[in-house]
């Protein structure tokens, strides 16, 4: 009975083999992150402060370490003066454009990304009010962010078979 069960047998794991290198290869990765710290008392759209460049340059040098096909792929950011010049350094050094997202834009962004970057590596820079439902509707868990955080930085792996994972990182 044994030699008619052993090919059964490699053939799923062939197929389950299969199955997950594709699944693995269609996973969307989306990496979000607060804009750095502002100047304070700037207006309504502050520039980045002496601190926040600073900050924009180590997550350029972070994310800059995702090497070939893992690296970023694209950058997305809110129309805020300070988003994009958090994200500014890493999409410059990669030659990368900036999807700059009106507010009212944001509340698509979790489909657009899933259809349009699917199998990706995203980078997207928000506030504390609009990455905690983003991440919310990517992965199911609930974050908040507060105003004084600017160090966070969320990992949300949206594989197409398996669960989406959540990991949580300070930079």
């Amino acid at each position: 009975m044994f030699p008619l069960l052993l090919p059964l047998l490699v053939m799923a794991v062939v197929i389950f083999a299969a199955v997950w290198i594709w699944d693995m290869r269609a996973t969307t990765v989306v990496i979000a992150v607060r804009h750095a710290e502002v100047e304070a008392g700037a207006g309504t759209d502050p520039k980045l402060s002496l601190l926040g460049q600073e900050r924009a340059a180590r997550l350029a040098r972070v994310l800059a370490k995702l090497q070939g096909d893992h690296g970023v792929d694209a950058v997305f950011a809110s129309e805020m003066l300070r988003t994009q010049q958090t994200v500014a350094p890493l999409a410059q050094s990669l030659s990368l454009p900036t999807n700059v997202l009106p507010v009212a834009g944001w509340a698509e962004l979790p489909s657009r990304l899933l259809n349009e970057q699917r199998g990706k590596v995203v980078l997207v820079v928000g506030h504390s009010n609009t990455l905690p439902p983003l991440i919310d509707a990517l992965s199911g868990e609930s974050v908040s962010i507060a105003e004084s955080e600017y160090d966070r930085l969320y990992i949300v792996f949206v594989p197409r078979l398996s669960r989406v994972r959540l990991l949580q990182l300070s930079y």
